[in-house]
Protein backbone atom coordinates (compact mmCIF):
# COMPACT_ATOMS: atom_id res chain seq x y z
CA UNK A 1 0.00 0.00 0.00
CA UNK A 2 1.39 3.14 -0.84
CA UNK A 3 2.74 5.50 1.86
CA UNK A 4 0.17 8.48 1.31
CA UNK A 5 -2.51 5.57 1.31
CA UNK A 6 -1.82 4.24 4.59
CA UNK A 7 -1.41 7.75 6.01
CA UNK A 8 -4.79 8.24 5.34
CA UNK A 9 -5.93 4.99 6.47
CA UNK A 10 -4.22 5.09 9.74
CA UNK A 11 -5.21 9.18 10.33
CA UNK A 12 -9.00 7.71 9.51
CA UNK A 13 -9.05 4.81 12.38
CA UNK A 14 -7.69 7.47 14.60
CA UNK A 15 -9.86 9.78 14.32
CA UNK A 16 -12.69 7.63 14.63
CA UNK A 17 -10.95 6.61 17.75
CA UNK A 18 -11.22 10.04 18.82
CA UNK A 19 -14.56 10.50 17.54
CA UNK A 20 -15.74 7.76 20.00
CA UNK A 21 -14.32 9.39 23.14
CA UNK A 22 -15.88 12.44 22.30
CA UNK A 23 -18.86 10.99 22.15
CA UNK A 24 -18.92 9.00 24.98
CA UNK A 25 -17.74 12.52 27.13
CA UNK A 26 -20.68 13.91 25.45
CA UNK A 27 -23.20 11.42 26.92
CA UNK A 28 -22.64 12.43 30.48
CA UNK A 29 -21.92 16.19 29.17
CA UNK A 30 -24.45 17.73 26.99
CA UNK A 31 -22.78 20.78 26.41
CA UNK A 32 -24.59 22.94 23.48
CA UNK A 33 -20.68 23.80 22.10
CA UNK A 34 -19.36 20.29 22.55
CA UNK A 35 -22.58 18.73 20.45
CA UNK A 36 -21.65 20.96 17.33
CA UNK A 37 -17.83 20.16 17.91
CA UNK A 38 -18.84 16.42 17.66
CA UNK A 39 -20.24 16.83 14.41
CA UNK A 40 -17.65 18.59 13.43
CA UNK A 41 -15.04 16.01 14.78
CA UNK A 42 -17.28 13.48 12.99
CA UNK A 43 -17.12 15.67 9.67
CA UNK A 44 -13.55 15.17 9.83
CA UNK A 45 -13.33 11.57 10.13
CA UNK A 46 -16.13 11.44 7.31
CA UNK A 47 -13.55 13.33 5.23
CA UNK A 48 -11.21 11.09 5.62
CA UNK A 49 -13.27 8.09 5.25
CA UNK A 50 -14.41 9.28 1.83
CA UNK A 51 -10.64 10.13 0.90
CA UNK A 52 -10.12 6.16 1.21
CA UNK A 53 -13.05 5.68 -0.80
CA UNK A 54 -11.94 7.91 -3.78
CA UNK A 55 -8.71 6.62 -3.72
CA UNK A 56 -9.87 2.54 -3.69
CA UNK A 57 -13.35 2.75 -5.29
CA UNK A 58 -13.05 5.46 -7.60
CA UNK A 59 -9.50 5.55 -8.23
CA UNK A 60 -8.72 9.55 -7.91
CA UNK A 61 -6.14 11.37 -6.31
CA UNK A 62 -8.20 14.12 -5.71
CA UNK A 63 -11.12 14.54 -3.27
CA UNK A 64 -14.74 14.40 -4.23
CA UNK A 65 -17.30 16.34 -4.13
CA UNK A 66 -18.70 14.80 -1.13
CA UNK A 67 -15.11 14.73 0.63
CA UNK A 68 -15.12 18.55 -0.02
CA UNK A 69 -18.84 18.90 1.27
CA UNK A 70 -17.61 16.97 4.22
CA UNK A 71 -14.36 19.21 4.84
CA UNK A 72 -16.44 22.20 4.35
CA UNK A 73 -18.81 20.75 7.26
CA UNK A 74 -16.66 20.00 9.52
CA UNK A 75 -15.74 23.72 9.73
CA UNK A 76 -18.86 24.85 9.54
CA UNK A 77 -19.69 22.75 12.82
CA UNK A 78 -16.68 24.21 14.09
CA UNK A 79 -17.64 27.96 13.71
CA UNK A 80 -20.99 26.75 15.18
CA UNK A 81 -19.64 25.45 18.09
CA UNK A 82 -17.37 28.68 18.89
CA UNK A 83 -20.70 30.78 18.40
CA UNK A 84 -22.78 28.52 20.56
CA UNK A 85 -19.61 28.80 22.85
CA UNK A 86 -19.21 32.61 23.24
CA UNK A 87 -22.76 33.35 22.45
CA UNK A 88 -25.10 30.62 23.25
CA UNK A 89 -25.93 30.17 19.25
CA UNK A 90 -28.42 27.53 18.46
CA UNK A 91 -27.98 25.74 15.10
CA UNK A 92 -31.64 25.81 13.62
CA UNK A 93 -33.34 24.03 10.49
CA UNK A 94 -32.89 27.12 8.34
CA UNK A 95 -29.21 27.55 9.35
CA UNK A 96 -28.81 23.66 8.81
CA UNK A 97 -30.18 24.07 5.05
CA UNK A 98 -28.29 27.38 4.62
CA UNK A 99 -25.00 25.65 5.73
CA UNK A 100 -25.83 22.70 3.72
CA UNK A 101 -26.40 24.58 0.47
CA UNK A 102 -22.93 26.64 1.42
CA UNK A 103 -21.18 23.74 1.50
CA UNK A 104 -22.17 22.33 -1.55
CA UNK A 105 -21.31 25.60 -3.61
CA UNK A 106 -17.44 25.62 -1.89
CA UNK A 107 -17.07 22.04 -2.36
CA UNK A 108 -17.85 22.92 -6.45
CA UNK A 109 -15.86 25.91 -6.41
CA UNK A 110 -13.17 24.60 -5.25
CA UNK A 111 -12.59 22.45 -8.47
CA UNK A 112 -11.68 18.88 -8.98
CA UNK A 113 -7.70 19.15 -9.48
CA UNK A 114 -4.22 19.60 -7.28
CA UNK A 115 -3.22 23.13 -7.52
CA UNK A 116 -6.83 24.26 -8.71
CA UNK A 117 -7.14 28.06 -8.31
CA UNK A 118 -11.13 27.48 -7.17
CA UNK A 119 -9.81 25.07 -4.23
CA UNK A 120 -7.23 27.37 -3.05
CA UNK A 121 -9.41 30.33 -2.44
CA UNK A 122 -12.02 27.70 -0.78
CA UNK A 123 -9.20 26.75 0.94
CA UNK A 124 -7.95 30.18 2.21
CA UNK A 125 -11.40 30.86 3.26
CA UNK A 126 -11.79 27.93 5.31
CA UNK A 127 -8.78 28.72 7.01
CA UNK A 128 -9.79 32.14 7.90
CA UNK A 129 -13.29 30.58 9.21
CA UNK A 130 -11.01 28.69 11.49
CA UNK A 131 -8.86 31.04 12.75
CA UNK A 132 -12.42 33.34 13.46
CA UNK A 133 -13.77 30.10 15.82
CA UNK A 134 -10.11 30.03 17.37
CA UNK A 135 -10.99 33.44 18.03
CA UNK A 136 -14.47 33.15 19.46
CA UNK A 137 -13.46 30.48 21.64
CA UNK A 138 -10.54 32.83 23.35
CA UNK A 139 -12.26 33.90 26.76
CA UNK A 140 -13.44 37.13 26.34
CA UNK A 141 -11.82 40.19 28.35
CA UNK A 142 -13.85 41.32 31.45
CA UNK A 143 -15.31 37.74 32.09
CA UNK A 144 -14.59 36.77 35.80
CA UNK A 145 -14.91 32.95 35.45
CA UNK A 146 -13.40 30.97 32.56
CA UNK A 147 -12.71 27.72 31.78
CA UNK A 148 -9.07 25.22 31.19
CA UNK A 149 -8.30 24.73 27.84
CA UNK A 150 -9.80 27.51 26.31
CA UNK A 151 -6.45 29.64 25.34
CA UNK A 152 -5.52 25.96 24.11
CA UNK A 153 -8.09 25.44 22.08
CA UNK A 154 -8.25 29.09 20.92
CA UNK A 155 -4.37 28.85 20.39
CA UNK A 156 -4.70 25.32 18.62
CA UNK A 157 -7.75 26.00 16.33
CA UNK A 158 -5.87 29.66 14.98
CA UNK A 159 -2.62 27.55 13.96
CA UNK A 160 -4.77 24.94 12.59
CA UNK A 161 -6.53 27.91 10.17
CA UNK A 162 -2.94 29.05 9.48
CA UNK A 163 -1.93 25.82 8.32
CA UNK A 164 -4.63 25.15 5.65
CA UNK A 165 -4.01 28.78 4.48
CA UNK A 166 -0.34 27.97 4.14
CA UNK A 167 -0.73 24.61 2.59
CA UNK A 168 -2.80 25.87 -0.20
CA UNK A 169 0.38 27.87 -1.56
CA UNK A 170 2.68 25.00 -1.08
CA UNK A 171 3.41 22.43 -4.00
CA UNK A 172 2.73 18.73 -2.17
CA UNK A 173 3.67 15.86 -3.89
CA UNK A 174 2.24 12.81 -2.45
CA UNK A 175 4.90 10.89 -0.32
CA UNK A 176 7.45 13.96 -0.44
CA UNK A 177 9.18 15.28 2.70
CA UNK A 178 6.97 18.12 2.15
CA UNK A 179 3.59 16.34 2.14
CA UNK A 180 4.82 14.18 4.78
CA UNK A 181 5.53 17.65 7.02
CA UNK A 182 2.56 19.01 6.03
CA UNK A 183 0.54 15.75 7.13
CA UNK A 184 2.25 15.34 10.43
CA UNK A 185 1.62 19.03 11.28
CA UNK A 186 -2.26 18.66 10.54
CA UNK A 187 -2.39 15.44 13.00
CA UNK A 188 -0.66 16.95 15.41
CA UNK A 189 -3.01 20.35 15.84
CA UNK A 190 -5.83 17.67 15.36
CA UNK A 191 -4.80 15.47 18.47
CA UNK A 192 -3.68 18.75 20.87
CA UNK A 193 -7.25 20.25 19.69
CA UNK A 194 -8.59 17.09 20.67
CA UNK A 195 -6.79 17.68 23.75
CA UNK A 196 -7.52 20.44 24.61
CA UNK A 197 -11.43 20.11 23.84
CA UNK A 198 -11.33 17.13 26.20
CA UNK A 199 -9.72 19.62 29.00
CA UNK A 200 -12.56 21.74 28.41
CA UNK A 201 -15.97 19.99 28.60
CA UNK A 202 -14.23 18.19 31.90
CA UNK A 203 -13.51 21.40 33.71
CA UNK A 204 -17.08 22.72 32.45
CA UNK A 205 -18.37 19.65 34.32
CA UNK A 206 -16.34 20.15 37.59
CA UNK A 207 -17.57 23.60 37.61
CA UNK A 208 -20.96 22.62 37.05
CA UNK A 209 -21.14 19.71 39.89
CA UNK A 210 -19.26 22.67 41.72
CA UNK A 211 -22.31 24.73 41.25
CA UNK A 212 -24.64 22.28 41.95
CA UNK A 213 -23.30 21.07 45.41
CA UNK A 214 -23.13 24.79 46.47
CA UNK A 215 -26.94 25.27 45.82
CA UNK A 216 -27.34 21.76 47.17
CA UNK A 217 -25.35 22.95 50.67
CA UNK A 218 -27.87 25.88 50.40
CA UNK A 219 -30.64 23.80 50.27
CA UNK A 220 -29.70 21.47 53.01
CA UNK A 221 -28.99 24.71 54.91
CA UNK A 222 -32.47 26.08 54.69
CA UNK A 223 -34.01 22.28 55.36
CA UNK A 224 -32.00 22.37 58.60
CA UNK A 225 -32.61 25.94 60.08
CA UNK A 226 -36.84 25.16 58.99
CA UNK A 227 -35.47 22.00 61.38
CA UNK A 228 -34.35 23.72 64.10
CA UNK A 229 -36.84 26.27 64.13
CA UNK A 230 -39.44 23.98 64.69
CA UNK A 231 -37.09 21.85 67.15
CA UNK A 232 -36.78 24.88 69.36
CA UNK A 233 -40.58 25.32 69.01
CA UNK A 234 -41.42 22.22 70.53
CA UNK A 235 -38.61 22.16 72.86
CA UNK A 236 -39.41 25.67 74.34
CA UNK A 237 -43.32 24.55 74.61
CA UNK A 238 -43.24 22.16 77.52
CA UNK A 239 -41.51 24.35 80.02
CA UNK A 240 -42.85 27.43 78.90
CA UNK A 241 -46.10 25.30 79.41
CA UNK A 242 -45.33 24.00 82.75
CA UNK A 243 -44.12 27.91 83.58
CA UNK A 244 -47.34 29.23 82.67
CA UNK A 245 -49.51 26.20 85.15
CA UNK A 246 -47.17 27.69 87.70
CA UNK A 247 -47.63 30.88 87.53
CA UNK A 248 -51.46 30.54 87.21
CA UNK A 249 -51.56 28.70 90.21
CA UNK A 250 -49.54 31.06 91.98
CA UNK A 251 -52.18 33.82 91.09
CA UNK A 252 -55.58 31.38 92.14
CA UNK A 253 -57.90 32.97 94.66
CA UNK A 254 -57.80 29.73 96.49
CA UNK A 255 -54.52 30.03 98.78
CA UNK A 256 -51.87 27.65 98.60
CA UNK A 257 -50.13 26.06 101.48
CA UNK A 258 -46.82 27.33 102.08
CA UNK A 259 -45.25 24.04 101.10
CA UNK A 260 -47.59 24.13 97.91
CA UNK A 261 -46.23 27.47 96.96
CA UNK A 262 -42.77 26.60 97.77
CA UNK A 263 -43.22 23.48 95.35
CA UNK A 264 -44.67 25.57 92.36
CA UNK A 265 -41.81 27.73 93.01
CA UNK A 266 -39.12 25.24 92.35
CA UNK A 267 -41.06 23.63 89.51
CA UNK A 268 -41.00 27.27 87.96
CA UNK A 269 -37.00 27.67 88.96
CA UNK A 270 -36.52 24.41 87.63
CA UNK A 271 -38.06 24.76 84.21
CA UNK A 272 -36.53 28.40 83.86
CA UNK A 273 -33.60 26.86 84.32
CA UNK A 274 -33.93 23.96 81.01
CA UNK A 275 -35.08 26.68 79.16
CA UNK A 276 -31.82 28.63 79.51
CA UNK A 277 -29.83 25.23 79.07
CA UNK A 278 -32.00 24.57 75.66
CA UNK A 279 -31.19 28.39 74.82
CA UNK A 280 -27.61 28.14 75.69
CA UNK A 281 -27.14 24.55 74.02
CA UNK A 282 -28.92 26.10 70.44
CA UNK A 283 -26.20 29.43 70.78
CA UNK A 284 -23.30 26.66 71.28
CA UNK A 285 -24.74 24.81 68.16
CA UNK A 286 -25.75 28.02 65.69
CA UNK A 287 -22.21 29.84 66.50
CA UNK A 288 -19.81 27.40 66.85
CA UNK A 289 -16.44 28.77 68.04
CA UNK A 290 -13.42 28.45 66.02
CA UNK A 291 -11.13 25.60 67.22
CA UNK A 292 -8.17 27.34 68.93
CA UNK A 293 -5.50 24.43 68.70
CA UNK A 294 -2.41 24.48 70.52
CA UNK A 295 0.00 21.22 71.72
CA UNK A 296 -1.13 20.08 74.75
CA UNK A 297 -1.20 16.87 76.75
CA UNK A 298 -4.31 14.36 76.56
CA UNK A 299 -4.47 13.37 80.06
CA UNK A 300 -4.73 16.34 81.65
CA UNK A 301 -7.85 16.57 79.83
CA UNK A 302 -9.00 13.73 81.07
CA UNK A 303 -7.83 14.00 84.40
CA UNK A 304 -9.63 17.13 85.13
CA UNK A 305 -13.02 15.43 83.71
CA UNK A 306 -12.80 12.56 85.68
CA UNK A 307 -12.51 14.71 89.05
CA UNK A 308 -15.33 16.41 88.03
CA UNK A 309 -17.68 13.41 87.65
CA UNK A 310 -15.95 11.82 91.16
CA UNK A 311 -16.98 15.32 92.64
CA UNK A 312 -20.33 15.46 91.66
CA UNK A 313 -21.88 13.30 94.47
CA UNK A 314 -25.54 14.27 93.26
CA UNK A 315 -25.29 12.67 89.89
CA UNK A 316 -22.57 9.94 90.31
CA UNK A 317 -21.97 9.31 93.67
CA UNK A 318 -22.04 5.69 93.04
CA UNK A 319 -20.39 5.81 89.35
CA UNK A 320 -17.07 3.63 89.40
CA UNK A 321 -14.73 6.10 87.04
CA UNK A 322 -11.61 4.26 85.48
CA UNK A 323 -9.21 5.74 83.42
CA UNK A 324 -6.97 4.72 81.35
CA UNK A 325 -4.17 6.22 78.96
CA UNK A 326 -1.52 4.78 76.57
CA UNK A 327 1.86 6.08 77.72
CA UNK A 328 2.64 6.45 73.81
CA UNK A 329 0.34 8.67 73.15
CA UNK A 330 2.15 12.40 72.55
CA UNK A 331 1.39 15.60 72.68
CA UNK A 332 -0.78 16.86 69.94
CA UNK A 333 -2.64 20.62 68.39
CA UNK A 334 -6.27 20.74 69.85
CA UNK A 335 -8.27 22.99 71.79
CA UNK A 336 -8.65 22.64 75.36
CA UNK A 337 -12.02 24.20 76.49
CA UNK A 338 -14.03 22.29 73.60
CA UNK A 339 -12.64 18.83 74.17
CA UNK A 340 -13.33 19.44 77.67
CA UNK A 341 -16.34 20.39 76.66
CA UNK A 342 -17.11 17.33 74.99
CA UNK A 343 -15.36 14.77 76.79
CA UNK A 344 -17.66 16.21 79.80
CA UNK A 345 -20.96 16.05 78.22
CA UNK A 346 -20.07 12.72 76.14
CA UNK A 347 -19.21 11.49 79.97
CA UNK A 348 -22.11 13.06 81.75
CA UNK A 349 -24.33 11.02 78.89
CA UNK A 350 -23.11 8.29 79.87
CA UNK A 351 -23.42 9.05 84.11
CA UNK A 352 -27.37 9.59 82.91
CA UNK A 353 -28.01 6.91 81.15
CA UNK A 354 -26.62 4.72 84.20
CA UNK A 355 -29.03 6.32 86.36
CA UNK A 356 -25.95 7.45 88.64
CA UNK A 357 -24.75 3.70 89.00
CA UNK A 358 -22.23 1.80 87.51
CA UNK A 359 -19.13 1.98 85.74
CA UNK A 360 -17.35 4.65 83.56
CA UNK A 361 -14.11 4.03 81.66
CA UNK A 362 -12.51 7.13 79.76
CA UNK A 363 -9.82 5.41 77.62
CA UNK A 364 -6.63 7.05 75.34
CA UNK A 365 -4.83 5.48 72.90
CA UNK A 366 -3.16 5.46 69.41
CA UNK A 367 -5.42 4.42 66.50
CA UNK A 368 -3.75 4.20 63.07
CA UNK A 369 -2.60 7.68 63.41
CA UNK A 370 -4.86 9.12 64.86
CA UNK A 371 -5.79 9.44 69.07
CA UNK A 372 -8.89 7.62 70.28
CA UNK A 373 -10.12 9.07 72.92
CA UNK A 374 -13.30 6.44 74.20
CA UNK A 375 -16.39 6.84 77.09
CA UNK A 376 -17.56 3.58 77.64
CA UNK A 377 -20.49 2.92 80.11
CA UNK A 378 -22.58 0.28 81.70
CA UNK A 379 -25.86 1.42 80.95
CA UNK A 380 -28.79 0.04 78.95
CA UNK A 381 -27.30 1.35 75.78
CA UNK A 382 -28.72 2.73 72.58
CA UNK A 383 -31.30 0.51 70.04
CA UNK A 384 -29.55 0.23 67.24
CA UNK A 385 -32.20 1.86 65.54
CA UNK A 386 -31.63 5.11 67.06
CA UNK A 387 -27.95 4.90 66.89
CA UNK A 388 -27.92 6.32 62.74
CA UNK A 389 -30.59 9.86 65.00
CA UNK A 390 -28.30 10.34 67.83
CA UNK A 391 -26.44 13.61 66.08
CA UNK A 392 -29.42 15.06 64.49
CA UNK A 393 -30.22 18.24 66.46
CA UNK A 394 -33.22 17.97 69.36
CA UNK A 395 -33.07 14.17 69.01
CA UNK A 396 -32.65 13.12 72.65
CA UNK A 397 -34.52 10.36 74.51
CA UNK A 398 -34.17 12.14 78.22
CA UNK A 399 -37.29 13.83 79.12
CA UNK A 400 -35.04 17.13 79.83
CA UNK A 401 -32.15 17.05 77.61
CA UNK A 402 -32.10 19.45 74.78
CA UNK A 403 -30.90 16.85 71.91
CA UNK A 404 -27.91 19.32 70.77
CA UNK A 405 -25.15 17.69 73.21
CA UNK A 406 -24.26 14.96 70.74
CA UNK A 407 -24.95 17.32 67.94
CA UNK A 408 -22.61 20.26 69.34
CA UNK A 409 -20.08 17.33 70.16
CA UNK A 410 -19.50 15.81 66.39
CA UNK A 411 -19.42 19.30 64.98
CA UNK A 412 -16.12 20.20 67.73
CA UNK A 413 -14.44 17.03 66.69
CA UNK A 414 -15.21 17.90 62.97
CA UNK A 415 -13.60 21.02 63.95
CA UNK A 416 -10.40 19.21 64.81
CA UNK A 417 -10.72 17.22 61.71
CA UNK A 418 -11.65 13.95 62.94
CA UNK A 419 -14.57 12.11 63.99
CA UNK A 420 -17.05 10.71 66.46
CA UNK A 421 -17.99 6.92 66.17
CA UNK A 422 -20.87 5.44 68.68
CA UNK A 423 -21.32 1.87 69.04
CA UNK A 424 -22.53 -1.08 71.55
CA UNK A 425 -20.05 -1.26 74.70
CA UNK A 426 -18.79 -4.84 74.64
CA UNK A 427 -20.64 -6.31 77.83
CA UNK A 428 -23.47 -4.25 77.60
CA UNK A 429 -23.53 -0.58 77.96
CA UNK A 430 -22.58 2.62 75.22
CA UNK A 431 -19.00 3.24 73.67
CA UNK A 432 -18.25 6.88 72.10
CA UNK A 433 -14.64 7.56 70.15
CA UNK A 434 -13.61 10.22 69.19
CA UNK A 435 -11.02 10.36 67.04
CA UNK A 436 -8.62 13.36 66.64
CA UNK A 437 -5.86 13.34 64.14
CA UNK A 438 -2.30 13.06 65.72
CA UNK A 439 -0.65 16.61 64.62
CA UNK A 440 2.74 16.27 67.14
CA UNK A 441 3.90 19.82 67.64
Amino acid sequence: MPLPLTLTFVSTVAFAIQLLIFAYLYSSHRVRFFQYLLLAWGAYTLSKGLKLVDVLALGVDYPSLATEVASVAAVGFMLAAALAHRWHYRLRPRDILMGSGIAILLALASGTGVGDMGQRVVGVGLGAAQMVAGALFWPPRGRVTGFRGERLLAGLLTLWGIHRIATQFVITEPGSPTYMAVHAVFITLYFLSTFAVIIMVLERARSESERLHARLRDVERLATAGELAAGMAHEIRNPLAAIVNATALLTEDAGLTAEERSATLAAVRTEARRLNRILSDFLHFARPQEARRTPADIRDVVQHVSALIRDDYSRAARVDVKVAVDPSVPRFAFDRDQVTQVLWNVALNGVEAMNGRGRLSLEVARQNGDVALAVSDTGPGIPRERLAHVFEPFYSSKSNGSGLGLTIAERIVVAHGGRIEIEPAPGGGTRVTMLFPLEAA
